[in-house]
């Protein structure tokens, strides 16, 4: 990483214009926070977007994933060594298209420290200000040095610009006080009023970006499947952790929108009792096929509108969304989920719920195991392994992960797929 943030700022300092946004005392020399926020112009972002893979493959880093909206271009990549690392490029400063800083304007005032450019204290401090106050917040308590550090610099700056925004009614301390929907609408009004032209293109790009964003998936998601016993709980708490500058949203077998099913049938009066021995997931008794295709039915609306409801907004926000086990576990494992259906029926069914970019199938030695877990037999694992076998080899969204050494080499063979295949 820190060879590839060198090069990086080399080029930055020799051919384009702009500045970081925080943290820049130590680069590019290091990064402690594993994340770089930079402001530069769209265009320029056009420009270095075309270089900056070839450059990352030059310092052996690969792209893991990006993400873009209106406001923001986000790419995390992995180095050599399987560090995670992420650089926010931000080209506006502008909420719902409205501007609350002219980005041209910021990058007048940067300042080059010798090795970067950087904004000076007080424009370090308006943005996330301005962002705080617009949305309702207090600006956190946690920056109060910032704010200390922004007034001491350019108190009048501070104030002249907060007046501009509130049309007049006051600065800093107007601000502190004012609702957000009065803010809201002051600073609509003076956005309109500075540059019409402008501020009506990008409330206009930003209502166009939104309706889009409706059907535009953004971040990741990501299954892990496997029998019983095979380690994915320690190796994804693992990953989590390594790409903590996006800490990925875990959920566990579906959405969970839809409660259980057994639940559904003894509120209904169906059954009687509920079996909620849940350290025992194979116990039950085989079903009949009619039985077999309610659940299955059940658990693919769950995926289908809990995908809706509680995964695609995250996703909408850039998130990452892990899943351990999801609908791969209903096909490779069905007897788990009460299902006595062909195995290749339930994967054609896949087709038609929401799907993960990457379905990451963890290969354990059946002795190992039953040392960990005595659930399964190893007749039943060979069953499952078979079916997982049958899944990588109709479907390249599939990847095998051997987890047979340690959970830390476990997580460097995915780090590792997901950089051959990111983009």
């Amino acid at each position: 990483m820190k060879t590839f943030l060198t090069h990086l700022f080399a080029l930055l300092n020799a051919e384009y214009q702009y500045a970081v946004l925080r943290n820049f005392e130590e680069l590019p020399d290091g990064n402690s926070s594993r994340d770089v926020d930079l402001l530069i112009p769209k265009s320029e972002l056009r420009r270095l977007r075309k270089i900056l893979p070839q450059l990352a493959h030059e310092d052996h880093c690969r792209i893991l994933y990006t993400n873009e909206d209106n406001q923001f271009f986000t790419i995390v990549f992995v180095d050599g060594a399987f560090e995670v690392f992420q650089l926010d490029f931000q080209y506006n400063f502008a909420w719902m298209g409205i501007d609350l800083l002219d980005e041209r304007e910021v990058l007048k005032k940067r300042i080059f420290n010798g090795k970067v450019y950087h904004l000076p204290p007080y424009l370090t401090f308006l943005p996330k200000y301005l962002y705080s106050r617009i949305l309702g917040a207090a600006y956190p308590q946690k920056y109060a040095a910032v704010r200390a550090a922004a007034l001491a610099d350019n108190e009048a700056a501070i104030e002249a610009h907060l007046t501009k925004m509130s049309g007049g009614r006051g600065g800093l301390a107007y601000w502190d006080k004012a609702g957000k929907w009065t803010l809201r609408r002051q600073a609509f009004f003076a956005a309109l009023k500075q540059h019409f032209g402008r501020a009506f293109s990008r409330m206009a790009l930003f209502l166009g970006g939104y309706f889009l964003d409706l059907f535009r998936r953004r971040g990741l998601m990501i299954s892990f499947s496997g029998p019983d016993g095979c380690g994915k709980t320690t190796v994804i708490e693992l990953l989590r952790k390594r790409l903590a500058v996006n800490t990925p949203v875990l959920f566990h077998f579906r959405p969970s929108l839809l409660p259980n099913l057994g639940e559904v049938a003894h509120k209904a009066k169906v059954i009687k009792e509920v079996d909620r021995n849940f350290d025992k997931p194979h116990r039950g008794s085989k079903k009949g096929i009619l039985s077999s295709l309610i659940r299955l039915n059940y658990y693919m609306l769950d995926y289908s509108l809990g995908y809706l409801v509680k995964v695609l907004p995250l996703r909408q926000r850039k998130s990452i969304v892990f899943f351990d086990r999801y609908f791969t576990d209903v096909i490779v494992d069905s007897e788990r989920s009460s299902i006595y259906l062909s195995p290749k029926f339930i994967a054609f069914w896949r087709f038609f719920l929401p799907r993960c970019q990457y379905n990451f199938l963890f290969r354990v030695e059946p002795e190992t195991i039953l040392s960990r877990k005595k659930e399964l037999t190893k007749e039943d694992m060979q069953v499952i392994y078979s079916r997982l076998e049958y899944l990588a080899s109709i479907d390249k969204r599939y990847y095998w992960i051997d987890n047979n050494t340690t959970p830390e080499a476990a997580v460097d063979q995915i780090l590792d797929a997901l950089g051959r295949y990111g983009k």
